[in-house]
């Protein structure tokens, strides 16, 4: 326990003094009434002592009291707290997941989705996010610690490519007659950002995709010793000209010492997926860029990505050193009660 204001304890103990001196370093004087004539006879007799005794006792009783109150109010006054001092230090990941969302993988993708939300539990402590691409990568989810907005995000992902599927694989128009906030919501996804100049450019740009992914981390240049995760996911279908080659954006994502699990669905899942594409992709995934790829089996998939992740190691995210001060006044108050008390009380017993 250490006092806040200390220096009141002297301002008091000061004051103490000043009473005192005024107090006790003066002279009496007799300035009204008499003096009583022959008092040596009544000082001698055993009634008189014994009042004596006791109003010297009672007034010795009040002068230690009351310099003990003086104390304890100082003391009270100059804020008795304990501080603890805790060093808040916080190791985590950043992981992204990147999503190839042209209307080719939409079947692949509910299923992805489905299964990116059973990892988020065995993952928490991470920090999670969530970019989309088709033409163009954008940020769905940034990077956070808030799995329920994480879980959120990848169920209006699981919604809208419900909802592709359902239609026979096209994006649903919203209709006047059906104008809900979700049929516009499921349209822009699709029709939005991610497909910005796709009339020039095509769509299922995988190399873009994967670069935007990779520059969507914060702090990317300035903290190199930083845990970057990709779980990334396409058919490899290109379908329009890149500005940057999968090949090239897994160079990017070697230069940068990220952990890249690349998954694709066989060609047995997906129509688009061909054994050249699949085997082009595993080799810049696994070759190029010194990742991990997995192909088809969507459980197993989702097993040994929580495994793997796990098993890289953490790094400081932050580091906080908290001072927390907590008050006790509440054994001086009571003491300091109980002398005011003690004090009325002998106040009452000391007249003689």
């Amino acid at each position: 326990m250490e006092l806040m204001y200390p220096w009141i304890i002297v301002l008091c103990l000061i004051f103490a003094l000043v009473i005192w001196f005024v107090k006790f370093n003066k002279k009496e004087e007799y300035t009204q009434g008499k003096k009583v004539a022959n008092t040596n006879f009544i000082k001698d007799t055993p009634y008189y002592k014994q009042k004596m005794k006791k109003y010297k006792l009672l007034s010795t009783a009040v002068c230690v009291l009351s310099g003990l109150s003086i104390i304890i109010t100082s003391i009270l006054i100059a804020r008795p707290v304990t501080k603890d001092t805790i060093e808040d230090e916080k190791y985590n990941r950043d992981i992204i997941i990147g999503l190839d969302v042209s209307l080719s993988e939409a079947e692949v993708d509910l299923e992805l989705v489905k299964k990116f939300r059973t990892i988020i539990p065995d993952i928490k402590g991470d920090r999670i996010g969530v970019v989309v691409y088709n033409t163009v990568p954008v940020v769905f989810c940034p990077l956070t610690e808030d799995y329920a907005y994480v879980d959120k995000s990848l169920e209006k992902i699981q919604t809208y490519m419900q909802k592709v599927i359902d239609n026979n694989n096209r994006v649903p128009i919203p209709i006047l007659s059906d104008e809900t906030d979700e049929a516009y919501e499921c349209y822009n996804f699709f029709y939005g950002g991610t497909v910005s100049n796709s009339e020039e450019r095509g769509s299922s740009l995988i190399g873009d995709g994967l670069a935007g992914t990779l520059y969507s981390f914060p702090d990317l240049k300035t903290d190199k010793e930083r845990t970057r995760i990709i779980l990334f996911a396409t058919d490899n279908a290109l379908a329009g000209e890149e500005t940057i080659s999968l090949d090239d954006a897994c160079k990017l994502c070697k230069q940068n010492n990220i952990n890249l699990y690349a998954y694709c669905p066989t060609t047995d899942m997906n129509e688009y997926a061909t054994k050249d594409l699949i085997e082009q992709y595993k080799t810049s995934v696994t070759q190029t860029a010194g990742g991990k790829f997995y192909l088809g089996d969507l459980d197993n998939m989702s097993t040994q990505i929580v495994k793997e992740i796990k098993e890289t190691k953490t790094t400081l995210l932050n580091e906080n050193k908290k001072t927390y001060i907590m008050d006790h006044p509440i054994v001086f108050f009571v003491i300091v009660t109980v002398t005011i008390i003690a004090m009325i009380i002998i106040e009452k017993r000391i007249r003689i």
